[in-house]
């Protein structure tokens, strides 16, 4: 397959036109489908594989009705499958992230386009891909449509948030903006201190072996401030990723920044200042960092339950505030009681068959879809980042919203 060809089968699911024949010609469809959508494999030079990775594309058939941008997602994880709750697999990451922003970006005029990386996460090779694929589905929609793009913008979740971060803070990078979801790579130096402290905390507070814990014992204070970052009232989402911190995740972190002869007790106490002047240790982890200096405006959206990222990205924040020539590129607005995935996410399937694999309850099964949704922040994020470019109106300063609102312009108050 050559480089940067798409070359799919074709198939014709529920009235949207799907797929190209080897040409990368759309198949033929009715002229009352208002969606195209092109589907198949892509063979990509930065992912370093021969066998093409999975991607969809899609346009308003109508060149009238597309609004001459392109939407661009980095799903979460590495990609491959998608499992439903029992393991079966339900589908690929290239529509992982339909329920979220794919469909509501179509919706509202603009292109969609997503790459299954299948393998690659949030990295600067994932960051290479995506923008790989990017130049692909612009030529695509530009020849199906007959105008380039104006703009294009990548929307990214946790992983592929990181790699929307990185696209953040990269000048070259294809993007006009960027929407943040839950995204990592925030602050690495709070994010290893985070690990230590959850793996030294988490075996004196699971609920697997401490069910007598209360929420005002002192334990589970410490815990939230340190190991969670999230407050007391997030307890029963904490068991996926506090079970599934251990020294031995810690230690292979810290490996790659050159500390490789920590013993048990030290990884116990471990922290990033205690370890400041062992030669090279903070040169290594700074230049693997994020530094917080965005080059295009952008939009951050997380939960205050988020577990997985927002203590780290409050560390970000800080980044932000330090670098006051792109402060006010960057916007982060919080959304009450939402958790790493939001409420009605169907990826929260897969977490729950992963939650099953790690001996995780049904209890705690059922407590990730039982909180907060920032699916109405992240659309409206959208919006917001569309008109920033477009119109020249900054987006609304950064805010915390109730469960399920949206962002406020100017001061006003959040709309549910």
């Amino acid at each position: 397959m050559t480089m940067g060809k798409i070359g799919t089968t074709v198939v014709l699911v529920a009235g949207v036109a799907c797929g190209t024949d080897d040409s990368g010609r759309a198949p033929a469809a009715g002229s009352s489908d208002p969606v195209v959508e092109v589907s198949g494999m892509v063979s990509l030079a930065a992912a370093d594989a021969d066998s093409g990775k999975r991607f969809v594309i899609r346009y308003p058939r109508d060149g009238v009705a597309w609004n001459g941008r392109l939407v661009v997602a980095a799903h979460g994880g590495t990609g491959g499958p998608a499992l439903a709750a029992d393991g079966t697999q339900v589908g690929t990451s290239e529509t992982s992230l339909d329920d979220l922003v794919g469909d509501y970006a179509i919706a509202q005029g603009f292109a969609y386009a997503c790459v299954d990386r299948d393998g690659i996460g949030g990295t600067l090779q994932g960051l290479a891909v995506v923008s790989e694929f990017a130049g692909i589905a612009r030529a695509r929609v530009a020849e199906a449509l007959g105008r380039d793009p104006e703009q294009m913008y990548l929307v990214g979740l946790s992983m592929g948030g990181g790699i929307a971060r990185l696209a953040a803070e990269a000048p070259a990078a294809p993007f006009d903006g960027i929407v943040i979801i839950a995204g990592a790579l925030g602050d690495t130096a709070r994010g290893l201190d985070r690990l230590a402290r959850r793996a030294a905390l988490w075996p004196q507070v699971d609920p697997r072996e401490h069910p007598e814990l209360t929420d005002d014992d002192p334990q589970i204070a410490a815990y939230a401030a340190e190991g969670a970052g999230t407050p007391v009232e997030a307890r029963a989402l904490w068991p996926f990723i506090g079970a599934g911190s251990s020294t031995g995740g810690l230690r292979r972190s810290l490996e790659r920044y050159g500390l490789d002869d920590l013993t048990e007790e030290e990884l116990t106490g471990f922290s990033v200042a205690r370890y400041a002047e062992r030669d090279g240790f903070l040169d290594r982890l700074r230049a693997g960092d994020t530094t917080g200096t965005v080059a295009v405006p952008t939009i951050e959206v997380v939960g205050t339950f988020d577990d997985f990222v927002l203590s780290e990205i409050l560390g970000y924040k800080k980044k932000v505030a330090a670098a006051p020539e792109t402060a006010t590129l960057h916007r982060l607005y919080q959304v009450r009681r939402a958790w790493h995935i939001s409420r009605e996410d169907d990826a929260l399937e897969g977490f729950r068959y992963r939650m099953s694999q790690m001996g995780l309850g049904p209890a705690v099964q059922r407590a990730a879809g039982e909180f907060g949704s920032y699916v109405p922040a992240v659309q409206r994020a959208l919006d917001l980042i569309d008109r920033w470019v477009t119109e020249g109106v900054a987006a609304p300063p950064d805010q915390t919203v109730d469960d399920g609102g949206v962002p406020a312009d100017l001061d006003g108050p959040s709309v549910s």
